[in-house]
């Protein structure tokens, strides 16, 4: 008998089958804790799709995706309520509910909620992935439990908005950029390159992030100057071709050369001139009126503005914001501060709407409980984010300065234009894995020398949200 197929005198495999079979259940109880995590993930999931399955649409930035989405299912065209065709929003979300439509009839809320569900159960997936490269399976573990659970990205999965699938998109390029920076094999390149356009065509802000990783790239990749030019030029290459198409289409009907979309130089303005409110920057567009208007401001400062397309107003938008930023340097700086902790705010989005009435009747101790749910998460998840990201960063300083880059440069320019706590959502994955690092590591993150400082950041940050509840939310709302 050969030693394959030897049997103990229990008939039980022995040698090689007993260590094949070994193996084969360590595989399994190494995916274990992921699929618990996936499997109870499911129960909030479809409690809130019961819940929020036949709501209607309240938000006037989910009216307009679901026009949009609308109008491609049943027309082919991205175009307005009115029929013509427009360039304020990016294109990939709309497209995404179009296809739902499509399949699932037009206005199928459920069919996008469902979808928006599968999304993050997929980032979960991604979100440990990370975590396992970056540090060790322990923080993939914890972090994909926090992201899995994490209260808000919960409440936008049945929102029709483009939170899920950015927060994907973003989740999964952190990703790919952290492999690539270790072994960057050409697959990874490219997927690199396409999940970067598909990103930018979701969020426009990924367009500008592009051509800055690809320099981040170039110096961290190697070794080799060759190397370091192919992780560079190949992923911007194939971002290039990935939205070509919509840049030429966006060109043509705009006359003039028009990336993602029109709405940069519109924050731009809004944020950066002289009815910009010092607080609450992120309102403009609904709290300044009459002749105080952006739109009213730049037309009365531009003879023949009503001939102008999107685009072309758009250019003139960012040229009056920079131009105002420049020439006021003082008040600037003041806004820019105040929009940064706007960025980082608590997460009040759902729980407003929730007062709203935009869910529902909800009584008093439920919109209570949602907030505490939701603060209190947030709050866990930054603070530990905060101790992880000073106290244990990643080994590879490559990876390190990747994250930083990753987290700076969005906050960086919502501190320019116009900031609001929605926009930090789809950084909550890189957090998650940071304050995960934080939490494995409890023991050595007391005793590090740096732990003051850590603190210290947390404190300011606190005081952020003590001053704008005292001095913004508390004067809003008398």
């Amino acid at each position: 008998m050969s030693e394959l197929t030897k049997t103990s005198p229990n008939g039980l495999a022995s040698g090689p089958e007993r260590k094949r079979d070994a193996a084969q259940v360590k595989g399994i109880m190494k995916l274990h804790p992921l699929l618990l995590i996936l499997i109870l993930g499911l129960i909030p999931r479809l409690a809130l799709l019961v819940f929020f399955h036949d709501l209607p649409i309240r938000i006037s930035d989910a009216l307009d995706y679901d026009q949009l989405g609308t109008s491609l299912a049943e027309t082919g065209s991205y175009a307005s309520a009115d029929g013509v065709p427009t360039s304020l929003r990016p294109p990939f979300y709309p497209v995404m509910v179009a296809g739902l439509y499509r399949m699932f009839g037009a206005h199928n809320l459920l069919a996008v909620h469902i979808f928006q569900i599968v999304l993050s159960l997929l980032t979960t997936v991604i979100v440990y992935k990370t975590g396992v490269e970056i540090y060790c399976r322990r923080v993939g573990v914890v972090a994909a439990a926090i992201i899995c659970f994490y209260p808000t990205l919960l409440g936008f999965n049945h929102q029709i908005l483009s939170e899920v699938l950015f927060t994907f998109f973003q989740s999964v390029i952190v990703l790919l950029t952290t492999l690539v920076i270790k072994r960057n094999l050409l697959t990874r390149l490219v997927m690199l390159g396409i999940v970067l356009g598909l990103g930018a065509l979701t969020r426009s802000i990924l367009w500008l992030f592009t051509p800055l990783l690809a320099a981040y790239m170039f110096l961290a990749c190697g070794p080799g100057l060759w190397n370091r030019f192919r992780c560079a030029a190949i992923p911007m290459t194939c971002f290039l071709l990935t939205i070509a198409p919509w840049v030429y289409r966006n060109s043509k009907v705009q006359e003039t050369l028009t990336f993602i979309d029109v709405m940069g130089g519109r924050n731009v303005m809004m944020g950066n001139y002289e009815f910009t409110p010092m607080e609450r920057s992120w309102a403009t567009v609904t709290d300044v009126t009459g002749d105080r208007v952006w739109h009213r401001v730049l037309a009365a400062a531009n003879p023949g503005y009503r001939d102008l397309t999107q685009g072309q107003i758009d250019k003139l938008a960012m040229k009056y914001g920079i131009r105002f930023a420049l020439s006021h340097p003082g008040l600037s700086l003041r806004r820019s501060l105040i929009k940064f902790f706007n960025f980082w705010q608590l997460e009040r989005e759902l729980i407003a709407g929730s007062m709203a009435g935009y869910f529902g009747p909800l009584s008093k101790p439920t919109i209570l409980t949602t907030a505490i749910l939701i603060c209190g998460a947030y709050v866990t998840v930054i603070f530990g984010a905060i101790f992880g990201a000073i106290l244990v960063p990643p080994t590879d300083v490559r990876v390190r300065w990747m994250l930083v880059l990753t987290i700076a440069f969005p906050c960086l320019l919502h501190s320019i234009a116009f900031a609001h706590s929605r926009y930090h959502l789809p950084l909550i994955p890189i957090l998650a894995i940071y304050a995960a690092a934080a939490a494995t590591s409890w023991r050595d993150v007391r005793r590090h020398r740096l732990f003051p400082l850590a603190a210290g950041v947390c404190l300011i940050l606190l005081l952020s949200w003590v001053r704008e509840f005292v001095m913004v939310d508390m004067v809003h709302f008398r």
